[in-house]
């Protein structure tokens, strides 16, 4: 149990120190190379469905209003 603890606060502290290199300052970073394969956000169909665009457009939108 102890060991779990230490797991669980080893990635706690590690999404923390993380976090703030892998969050997008500008909306255009969100739309450079995305994970998903689409080539043209915003005008694609199939972009609508992306995970990673909706998580990134996401933190740009909760990080303005931090």
């Amino acid at each position: 149990m102890v060991q779990d603890v230490i797991f669980c606060l080893q990635e706690a502290a590690s999404e923390i120190i993380f976090q703030n290199y892998s969050t997008p300052k500008k909306l255009s970073e969100c739309f450079i190379s995305p994970p998903c394969g689409c080539a043209n956000p915003g005008k694609e169909l199939k972009c609508e469905d992306c995970p990673y665009l909706e998580a990134c457009l996401s933190r740009i939108k909760l990080g303005n209003r931090e």
